[in-house]
């Protein structure tokens, strides 16, 4: 007659083969791990090419311009400064400004902006850009403004312009101011021959649009 197997010896064998199914999960899931995480090194992502490009003529600038007006007077030629940028990326992009410094004759203005990119603490007195464009508009009986054809880029090949203009027609209608500033503009020339009149720092920002 056979023996039957003792209930100690089928629990043995039960956890022997509990043990064994834990071991070859254990084994199948790091191997899926392993093979998973070598797929996933291999996948490569585009990055999107970003390039700008300032000209003013036929000179390629930075996004820093300085424009300088050598004199002024009631009367003078229309100034106008441009600066053309073209995207040649693949994403589109926005355009906008910011006046950094500007000085009229003697009058010298630093914007909060500007002390900003200098890293200068910035003062109450100071203007904001947009405050000093506004002076540099309505303030002067010669007018000083920036325009743009636009401030959308398109991707590739769009193009945008910026134009940074001073006027000072002879016929006003503000006569006293024209007199007023003819002579300091005179009088500012003849103490400094080698400076410029006017003088302007803007900031051209050219920022990506989400896609």
């Amino acid at each position: 007659m056979l023996n039957k197997p003792s209930k100690r010896k089928k629990s043995g064998i039960k956890l022997f083969r509990l043990v064994f199914l834990v071991a070859l999960i254990a084994s199948n899931s790091f191997a899926w791990f392993i093979y998973a995480t070598k797929i996933d090194s291999s996948v490569s992502v585009h990055v999107k090419a970003w390039d700008v490009v300032f000209e003013a003529g036929e000179n390629e600038v930075t996004s820093i311009v300085n424009v300088n007006v050598d004199s002024i007077y009631p009367g003078m030629e229309d100034y106008r400064y441009d600066v053309k940028a073209y995207n040649r990326s693949e994403v589109s992009a926005t355009l906008s400004y910011q006046i950094l410094e500007a000085r009229i004759l003697n009058d010298t203005y630093i914007t909060k902006e500007g002390r900003g990119y200098k890293n200068q603490e910035v003062l109450e007195s100071d203007y904001t850009s947009a405050e000093l464009e506004q002076k540099l508009k309505d303030d002067y009986p010669f007018s000083i403004f920036i325009d743009t054809t636009g401030t959308y880029i398109e991707e590739d090949t769009g193009i945008q312009e910026i134009g940074l203009n001073v006027l000072w027609p002879y016929e006003s209608n503000q006569d006293e101011l024209d007199t007023e500033w003819g002579i300091n503009a005179n009088t500012y020339k003849k103490s400094n021959p080698s400076n410029s009149s006017i003088a302007l720092v803007v900031k051209i920002i050219i920022t990506q649009n989400a896609n």
